[in-house]
Order: C-alpha cells, then sequence, then structure tokens
C-alpha cells in the first residue's frame, strides 16, 4: 500500500465491518437464593452469577456506520451470541448436594451508538460512543441432580424467550489501511435488564428472578469505508 496514501474524513461517508470477539460476565446473579421443597423433600438453593454458569464465548457482529460530522458517525450493530452453561453447586436437598446444569444461552441484539471521535485526522481514530439496544433472548432450560439419592429433575423451564433493553458504552479505535479499508478495536460496557423469570416451581419461585448482568465485551474489526 502506497506510504503516501491518506484516509478521508467521515463526514457523508457510509463504513460496514464485520467483528468477532468474546464477552466476559462482570456482575449480576442468574439464580436466586430460596427454600422450599423439591419432590416433596426440604431444598435449600443458593445463589450463582452468570459468570459461574456462562464462560466467554465467540460474539459475532455486523456493523453499518454513517458519518454525520467532522468527528461524529451514528452506528447501527447487530450482534449474535451464543454461550454454553456448565454446571454449579446449587444447595442442598434432604441435606444431600443439588447441582444445576444450565442449558446454552443464546441472543440476538440490536445496536445504535453514536460514536464521537476523539482523534479522527489521521489513520488512527480513537472513539467515544454510548450504546442503547435490544436483546431477544432464548429460553433457557436447567436441570437439578442429586448425585448421592440418584435422582434429577430435566429441562425445568428457567427463563422464558424474552426482550430486554440494553445500554452501554463503546471505547475503541479504527487504524486505516489507505483510503477505503480499516481493522480496528472496540470495547466497552454493557447492562441488560433482566429476562422474565418461568416460576415453574412454585416453592422455590425465587430462584429464577435472575438479575439485570453486566458484561464487557471485546472485538476486533475489519472494515470497508465509502
Amino acid at each position: 500500500m502506497p506510504a503516501t496514501a491518506r484516509a478521508e474524513g467521515l463526514e457523508g461517508r457510509f463504513s460496514i465491518a464485520f467483528q468477532a470477539g468474546t464477552q466476559s460476565e462482570i456482575a449480576g446473579e442468574l439464580m436466586k437464593d430460596a427454600q422450599g421443597t423439591l419432590i416433596n423433600k426440604p431444598t435449600v438453593i443458593e445463589s450463582a452469577r452468570y459468570r459461574d454458569v456462562y464462560a466467554p464465548d465467540l460474539r459475532r457482529q455486523v456493523l453499518l456506520g454513517y458519518g454525520v460530522g467532522a468527528r461524529t458517525e451514528i452506528i447501527a450493530r447487530g450482534s449474535y451470541y451464543k454461550a454454553e452453561g456448565t454446571g454449579v453447586a446449587a444447595g442442598t436437598r434432604d441435606g444431600l448436594p443439588v447441582f444445576a446444569f444450565f442449558e446454552p444461552y443464546e441472543e440476538v441484539g440490536f445496536e445504535v451508538a453514536l460514536r464521537y471521535y476523539i482523534a479522527s485526522t489521521g489513520r488512527l481514530k480513537s472513539y467515544v460512543a454510548p450504546v442503547a439496544g435490544a436483546r431477544f433472548l432464548t429460553e433457557v432450560l436447567v436441570s437439578f441432580s442429586v448425585p448421592d439419592a440418584g435422582s434429577a429433575i430435566l429441562n425445568v423451564p428457567f427463563n422464558q424467550e424474552s426482550t430486554v433493553a440494553l445500554f452501554g458504552l463503546d471505547l475503541g479505535f479504527t487504524f486505516d489501511l489507505g483510503n477505503h479499508f480499516f481493522i480496528g478495536i472496540d470495547s466497552g460496557l454493557r447492562y441488560q435488564t433482566a429476562p422474565k423469570p418461568f416460576d415453574w416451581q412454585k416453592d422455590l419461585t425465587t430462584i429464577d428472578d435472575s438479575d439485570g448482568r453486566w458484561s464487557a465485551p471485546v472485538t476486533a474489526s475489519v472494515g470497508v469505508r465509502f
């Protein structure tokens, strides 16, 4: 690529980018403390955080942007994320250990952001952007197992299929590879509201009163401006 190539400005230009990365769960409880009965036995359920259940997995996103000023760009972004659940110690039933095994968590999201470029005239462009949007969550099931008693309850409805609001902040930069192509790194913070509980187990109705969750996505970008 010629060393003399210069990146053009942002105003009046469209951007399309593909992003891939992951996210870390920061805060929020997926399962709440509760006391009651499970299959006619006294049961104590302990809380579990999102980060206890879902390890970071691959996040995929596509982005469309339009420059509305020398330092500002409107961004629309679609995303897909799926994380495998894992088993966690969940309390006791009749004095014996209980384990909970969560099914995969899956979401499709849509976000709108207004990027403000702190540095916008050179090849390296750094920015900050408030973000708002929504995420569409699949139903979540959980299975409870009491190995010492040789018993289990499989595929218990936990969270309903839900649409939740999303708010956050992006921090990142792009680097121009000439007049049209660019690469970048995008990080930030996200908060999404709580999904709807099923309240399936009447004696333990609070276990699925999940919190909203805080997460920190990190993605790499490859894109084009025209």
